[in-house]
């Protein structure tokens, strides 16, 4: 065998030991943080890695980031659980089977089959198991008494006379043990007994586990486990089964990607054990658990391991080059260094050195082999290799550690040692020292210690640099740049760079050694000496490298191309050669609630493949050949999204379809799921375009709630990041706030519509108004006008009124004169008796006759009376035809208000007679007694 094959097989025998050390890390969840810490009877996961547990509140629900519990129907417990897929999931518990379906909420609503058996049926029957058969479309809930079978419209029910144990899925098939008896094969709805399963008579068979090709792993509640192949069961492994007895196995589940089992006992916690069942590890209340009592076990799709437990859940994560190692058992303080020494891991803490076998990490219970070495009571600061001797820089003096695992002081050093290098001198083995007081020389061949005086400052690190310069760290106030004398006495030369000679640089600067360069942090930044200008300037690769990360504290060597950077909760490996900056990967220790030392966070590097994370309670080893090369993050997935009216209705969409939403909606809250988020240290991020063009900050949240958006078009992005910056595919959503009723076209046309309205009617207001001040003008004009008309109408009127008046005065004047005239003639001749006057007389009388009798006076008065009252005569004519031409006179005179007296007079008649016409009008008028008769005439125009 060659030297090159004998190193390759060196290097298979490093890198199986190394991978069988990994550990994994134990995640308690609990009752305040989960909501989880009830008794888990079941535990499963659909094929989007939501995990779901059956506990005795209901069905517990969990996407990686939310916690949700179903609480069940009846208030009953649910033992059993069966996944078909993410929208269906099928339970059982005390009387009752049903399913869950997801409704468009994400929310699952839970159906009843009680209603499909007949009544009584599953009186004081609990489900137990519930196995899903997508193949052939069944689902099988087991109770201690029955299988019930249901095709997705009926329930069967299948039995055996002394009951049923636990129902298991062994590859295709499905497995069932009768009570304290044989194991049975369910087939084609049928139980068929398994030849050679006698041997579990008297026995109870709760663990069934595919075991490769056509076999299987047949696990007793007394610890005994078969192996079933070729139709014999053989007894598995005797030791482990040694192990288990007593224990009371209760579950258990297979890895096979590991190629490892991991058993549940109601006693004693989790056994792990390898293919042919040899203890890799014991999980129990000792050393990760909160309890013993295991009651389901379930391997997720990233081969990890959730514990249903009593009281609680637990996560056995498994990540890929990392071995945690937490002190539960034993408190070792805060870790601050490790090395490899003489087949043993080294840990300095603040109580001292503690010690372990290299081949005892792999064992189960390592912190039992883990020692503490006397003599190192008290802070440890450092270890440090040099030609083949180890020392360790401690809060007492330089300790020297044998190989026998036994410390001393070799050096009368009497003051604490942060830091030990050696110088590079020829032909003398010379130590430059970093004490609490003056940096010191120990000559390794003669014991001797001296001071280097030269720096009144206090010095907390120190490193050689490429052309043997020596760089000193002080406590906030710069760094020295320095050459020894000949005599390692004092120093040569002797440069301080810190913000006393230079502003720019910040007032505390570390100092590491990477890549063979000396690098300077703080504030920071990264910043490296320039030979050229003999100034320290900042480094931008490095700078432009972690322009993200905040609150970097430390770079630790690795090789020559590889460093660790440090912060406060977080480590980054970086590959950095003075040329390329560029990080490999990135680990975020708070996520595990585990936490780096405060204010000296540290990473000792074993040797060029490992290295140990310090923590304050405990460690983590870092396998770099472990580590994957790359990483592909899947994608979130939005599992709802909900629009509501402020404060009042809200509805649901559906997250694969684009969505037009109406306005008075327009408080969207979108729920996503990550399923690797908890597990695998994952965050989201998401951005809505359309309101912002920046991504959020990386949360663990399963929701995001924007309130009254304004109309518009946006999109909703959604992506995991991991903590090196890793981005998985966007998940996209697209939806539109539709504008309000009042922005819509049709509201538009509304809003012109009424504009043209109200101008029309505006308009028609001024046209109207307009009009009316015509109209009043015209009015006012033709007002004027009837006044002047009526003016002159009245004039006239007057006019013939007082011809009328005039005429009818003239004419009874004239007929009393004529008659007073002929009243004095016929005295006269009376008185005087002569008959030659008779003559005279005579002719005097007719003459005063014929005036009094004539026409035209009566034609006149008609004339003027006609034109003051038109049609007086004909409509009286009309109303009474009986009347002569008399009457009409003697109506034309009482229409007047004539009396009787002038009456007579323009009649020509006595008073008697006028009173008698009256009379005779009366008559033919028809009046009544009280009517007036001048009334009468008034009231006919």
């Amino acid at each position: 065998m060659n030297l090159k094959k004998i190193f390759y097989f060196l290097f298979i025998l490093c890198f199986i030991e190394i991978h069988a050390a990994e550990k994994p890390f134990i995640i308690n969840i609990y009752r305040d943080k989960y909501k989880a810490a009830n008794k888990n009877w079941s535990a499963c996961q659909d094929e989007r890695g939501i995990m779901y547990f059956g506990n005795d509140k209901g069905l517990l629900e969990f996407d990686g980031m939310v916690w949700k519990l179903h609480p069940s129907i009846n208030g009953s417990y649910i033992k059993g659980i069966g996944i078909e897929s993410h929208e269906v999931i099928y339970t059982g518990g005390f009387e009752d089977i049903g399913r869950w379906n997801r409704d468009v909420s994400g929310n699952l609503k839970y159906i009843s089959f009680k209603k499909l058996l007949p009544k009584g049926m599953l009186h004081n029957e609990t489900i137990w198991r519930v196995c899903v058969d997508n193949k052939n479309k069944k689902v099988y809930y087991q109770s201690f008494g029955h299988i019930y079978i249901f095709n997705g419209t009926s329930v069967r029910q299948l039995g055996l006379k002394n009951g049923l144990l636990f129902l298991h899925q062994v590859g295709d098939e499905y497995w069932v043990q009768e009570i304290y008896g044989s194991l049975y094969r369910l087939t084609n709805d049928k139980l068929q007994r398994i030849e050679g399963s006698d041997i579990f008579k008297g026995k109870l068979a709760r663990v069934i586990l595919a075991h490769g090709n056509g076999q299987c792993l047949v696990g007793t509640s007394s610890g005994e486990i078969y192996r079933y192949a070729g139709g014999r069961f053989t007894l598995w492994n005797k030791a482990f089964s040694e192990v288990l007895r007593d224990k009371e196995l209760n579950s258990a589940v297979g890895v096979p990607k590991r190629g490892t089992y991991y058993w549940g006992t109601l006693l004693d916690g989790v056994y792990e054990t390898d293919a042919d069942g040899n203890v890799l590890a014991h999980y129990s209340s000792k050393n990760s658990l909160q309890n013993n009592t295991i009651l389901a076990l379930c391997k997720d799709n990233l081969d990890n391991v959730w514990v249903g437990m009593d009281r609680g859940l637990a996560y056995i994560r498994y990540t890929k080059g990392l071995s945690y190692y937490n002190s539960f058992s034993q408190d070792i303080g805060a870790v601050y260094c490790a090395t490899y020494w003489n087949n043993y891991l080294l840990i300095g803490t603040n109580q001292g050195v503690y010690y372990i076998p290299q081949k005892s990490l792999f064992s189960s219970d390592y912190f039992s082999s883990l020692k503490f070495m006397k003599g190192t009571q008290g802070q440890v600061w450092s270890f440090s290799a040099v030609g083949g001797r180890l020392f360790c820089g401690h809060n007492m003096s330089i300790l020297e550690i044998g190989k026998d695992m036994n410390a001393s002081a070799p050096y009368p050093l009497y003051t604490g040692v942060f830091r030990i290098t050696k110088l590079p001198v020829k032909d003398r083995n010379l130590l430059f020292v970093v004490t609490y007081n003056k940096p010191a020389i120990v000559d390794m061949d003669t014991r001797k210690v001296w001071e280097v005086s030269g720096i009144s400052k206090s010095v907390i690190n120190a490193e050689v640099d490429h052309l043997n310069n020596i760089w000193m760290e002080t406590v906030g106030q710069g760094i020295y740049k320095c050459r020894l004398t000949d005599d390692y006495k004092s120093y040569h030369y002797l440069f301080y760079y810190g913000t006393e000679k230079d502003k720019s640089l910040p007032e505390k600067l570390s100092l590491f050694k990477v890549g063979g360069r000396i690098v300077f942090l703080g504030d920071n930044t990264f910043w490296v000496y320039d030979e050229n200008r003999d100034q320290i300037v900042p480094e931008n690769k490095l700078n432009k490298c972690f322009a993200q990360v905040s609150d970097l504290k430390r770079l630790v060597h690795i090789n020559d191309d590889q460093s660790w950077a440090i912060t406060s909760s977080s480590i980054y490996r970086l590959m950095y050669d003075g040329y390329i900056a560029r990080i490999l990967e990135a680990y975020n220790v708070d996520n595990d609630n585990l936490s780096l030392v405060n204010a000296d966070e540290n990473i000792s590097v074993l040797n060029d493949s490992v290295s140990l994370v310090c923590l304050d309670a405990g460690f983590i080893l870092h396998n770099l050949h472990e580590k994957s090369a790359g990483v592909k993050l899947n994608a979130p997935l939005i599992e709802s999204v909900k629009i509501s009216i402020s404060g009042g209705k809200e509805r649901y969409l559906a997250p694969g379809e684009d969505a037009e939403i109406p306005y008075n909606y327009n408080n969207v809250t979108f729920n996503f799921t990550e399923s690797h988020s908890f597990t695998s240290n994952l965050s989201v991020q998401y951005i809505l375009e359309g309101m912002g063009n920046e991504w959020s900050e990386p949360s663990t949240s399963g929701s995001v709630f924007y309130a009254r958006l304004p109309k518009g078009s946006y999109t909703f992005k959604l992506r995991t990041i991991d903590g090196l910056g890793n981005e998985s595919e966007e998940t996209v959503y697209r939806f539109e706030i539709l504008s309000p009723w009042y922005q819509t076209y049709w509201a538009y046309l509304l809003y012109i519509l009424i504009t043209g309205s109200v101008l029309y009617l505006v308009w028609m207001l001024i046209l109207r108004r307009y009009r009316n001040l015509h109209l009043q003008k015209v009015r006012a004009r033709e007002a004027r006008y009837l006044r002047r008309m009526n003016e002159n109408l009245l004039n006239k009127i007057e006019e013939k009124d007082a011809e009328l008046f005039t005429q009818t005065s003239f004419i009874i004047k004239k007929n009393e004169l004529i008659l007073s005239l002929k009243n004095i003639a016929d005295d006269f001749y009376a008185k005087s008796a002569q008959k030659s006057l008779l003559p005279f007389i005579q002719k005097i009388n007719a003459l005063l006759a014929n005036n009094m009798d004539t026409e035209d006076d009566w034609n006149m008065f008609l004339i003027r009376f006609e034109e003051k009252h038109k049609n007086f005569f004909k409509k009286l004519k009309m109303l009474y035809p009986q009347l002569t031409n008399n009457d009409l006179r003697l109506c034309a005179c009482l229409k007047l208000g004539l009396e009787s007296k002038d009456i007579a007079s323009l009649m020509n008649i006595s008073v008697r007679a006028v009173e008698n016409n009256r009379y005779r009008l009366r008559k033919k008028l028809d009046l009544k007694p009280t009517q007036n008769l001048n009334d009468c005439f008034m009231e006919i125009d």
